[in-house]
C-alpha cells in the first residue's frame, strides 16, 4: 500500500481510517469522522489560494503574439504549482497532499518537443489547481440546501441525482490483507485517490448515506451536522474564550430581541444577497458581465462578519465599523 503518493482511505459509516502516502512512504494514520473532514474542509480560507492561482495562470501566456512557450516557463509554472500544494499543506495536510499528487501525475507527460505540448501541459496544471475552487462552491452549495428538504430520501431524489453527473467518478478500490481500524489480519477494502475532487465527492456521497441533517449555525454562519436527532440550533464551535455557539447564541439572541436592531436585519439580507451572487457568478459564463464573488470570497467576508456581528452585539464595537463590514461587498 505505500507504491502511490496520495490518500489510502477505509470507510465505516461516519468512521474511517486514513493513510497518508508520500514519497513512497507512510508519513500518517489517524482516525476521523467523515462528516467532520467533509465540513471541516469548508472551513479553510482558499481566498490566498485563488491569489496565487491566477499569478499561476499568467505565467501561461504566450511569450509572444504567435504563441511560443518555453521550457524554463514550464518549469516555473510547474515549480510554482508544487509550491502552492506545499503551502496548502502547512495548514490542511489533506489538501496539500492532493494536490501534490495530482501536480506530480501531470508532470509525467511525454514531451514531444512542440509549443502545444508544453502549452497543454500547463493549462492542464492550472485546471487541475482550479479544481478545489469550484468543487467546494458545489459541495457547499449540495449541503447547504440538504435543510431544504424533510429527509434525506427527499434531499438526494430532488436535488441530488439530478445533477448525478458531478458524482459519477471512479474511486479506486484495493483489496489489502488487513484491517485499518483494527489492524487484525483479514482481507478488506481501501480506496486511493491522489485528485482533490474525487476524495471530498466520495465522502460527500458516504454522508449522503447516512441520512444525517445539515444546518446552518444562525451564531457563526457555518454549516454543522446535529448530533442527534433532537431540535437543535446552534454549533458546538468554540467561539469566543472557550465559549461555543450553543453557550453563547441564546443570549446574543435576547439582546437583538431585545434591541430590535435594524442593523442586524441588514446582516442579514447582506448574507443571502451575497450568497445570490456567488451562486449567479458561479453558474455565468465567461462574458455574461455578471459581478464576481467567487465562494471563497464570500465565505471569507461571512466568516469575518459574524465575528463582528458578534462583537458588536457585546457592545465591543460602535455600530458603523460593523456596517462597513456589511457593506464590504457591495
Amino acid at each position: 500500500m505505500t507504491d502511490k503518493n496520495g490518500i489510502y482511505l477505509s470507510v465505516d459509516g461516519d468512521d474511517a481510517v486514513r493513510v497518508i502516502i508520500e514519497n513512497n512512504i507512510k508519513i500518517q494514520t489517524d482516525r476521523l469522522k467523515v462528516s467532520d473532514e467533509l465540513i471541516g474542509e469548508l472551513e479553510y480560507d482558499m481566498s490566498n489560494y485563488e491569489v496565487v492561482l491566477e499569478h499561476i495562470s499568467e505565467k501561461t501566456e504566450p511569450l509572444d503574439d504567435i504563441g511560443v512557450y518555453s521550457e524554463e516557463q514550464f518549469s516555473a509554472v510547474s515549480n510554482a504549482a508544487l509550491e502552492l500544494a506545499d503551502g496548502v499543506r502547512e495548514n490542511d495536510l489533506t489538501s496539500g497532499v492532493l494536490l501534490r499528487a495530482t501536480v506530480n501525475k501531470l508532470l509525467d507527460f511525454e514531451d514531444d518537443g512542440t509549443a502545444m505540448c508544453l502549452m497543454t501541459a500547463m493549462s492542464n496544471i492550472v485546471d487541475a489547481l482550479r479544481e478545489p475552487l469550484d468543487t467546494r462552491y458545489i459541495l457547499y452549495k449540495y449541503l447547504k440546501s440538504r435543510s431544504e428538504f424533510d429527509t434525506s430520501e427527499e434531499w438526494l431524489r430532488k436535488n441530488i441525482l439530478p445533477k448525478g453527473y458531478f458524482f459519477r467518478r471512479d474511486y479506486p478500490c484495493e483489496i489489502i490483507n488487513y484491517d485499518l481500524f483494527t489492524n487484525e489480519s483479514r482481507l478488506s477494502q481501501v480506496y486511493f485517490f491522489d485528485n482533490y475532487t474525487d476524495y471530498f465527492v466520495f465522502l460527500f456521497l458516504k454522508f449522503a448515506e447516512q441520512g444525517r441533517r445539515v444546518l446552518e449555525c444562525p451564531c457563526c454562519g457555518k454549516l454543522f451536522v446535529p448530533k442527534s436527532n433532537r431540535a437543535e440550533i446552534y454549533c458546538d464551535r468554540v467561539l469566543v474564550d472557550g465559549k461555543t455557539c450553543k453557550q453563547i447564541a441564546p443570549k446574543l439572541a435576547r439582546k437583538l430581541k431585545q434591541r430590535n436592531d435594524p442593523l442586524l436585519e441588514k446582516y442579514e439580507k447582506a448574507k443571502n444577497r451575497n450568497y445570490k451572487r456567488v451562486e449567479r457568478y458561479e453558474n455565468a459564463d465567461e462574458n455574461s458581465g455578471v459581478m464576481r464573488l467567487t465562494f471563497n470570497e464570500y465565505k471569507a467576508w461571512l466568516d469575518k462578519a459574524s465575528e463582528m456581528k458578534r462583537l458588536y452585539l457585546q457592545g465591543k464595537i460602535i455600530s458603523n465599523e460593523f456596517l462597513n463590514v456589511i457593506r464590504a461587498l457591495d
